[in-house]
């Protein structure tokens, strides 16, 4: 199955093209209002209600090392599903999907072994960073998601 098409949902933060798979988008909103959790680490700017679910909101301008701002009334929100849970990634804008194939990826280890990316596309318009979803949260900062919405539960009974 090599060279077979892959779809990528393209996004911008800062000036940072970044893409994740297509498969795991369900949606993308306007930025809402976002419920601060003290307690939540600080990749998470907090959790939002979405139809009954309570859903973290990924902070990745914190895991990419950008500079920091509260949600502007202009970003998105991508409603990603990981294999743990859905989450919020907070964008500045969507910039649509992208198909490649795989000869248009390049490795992320080939460009530097530490490098927290599954690959890089090379586009006429620059270099999208693909992302792997489910390195979005580290172990530690999965659990203290948990605690965090468990505690937000918790005190709404």
């Amino acid at each position: 199955m090599k060279n077979q098409p892959t779809a990528f949902f393209c996004f911008k933060i800062d000036n940072q093209s970044l893409a994740i798979p297509l498969l795991t988008v369900e949606r993308v909103l306007m930025a809402t209002e976002v419920l601060e959790v003290p307690e939540a680490p600080p990749v998470i700017h907090g959790i939002i209600d979405f139809h009954g679910l309570i859903i973290p909101v990924i902070n990745l301008r914190y895991r990419l090392k950008l500079p920091l701002f509260p949600i502007r009334i202009n970003d998105i929100f991508i409603i990603v599903e990981t294999s743990k849970r859905k989450i919020a990634v907070v964008a500045d804008s969507a910039n649509g999907v992208i198909v490649h194939v795989e000869t248009d990826l390049v490795r992320a280890e080939d460009v530097d072994p530490g490098f927290k990316s599954e690959g890089m596309l090379r586009r006429d318009d620059g270099i999208v960073l693909i992302y792997d979803i489910e390195k979005f949260l580290s172990e530690q900062d999965e659990a203290g998601v948990q605690i965090a919405i468990d505690k937000q539960v918790q005190d709404k009974k």
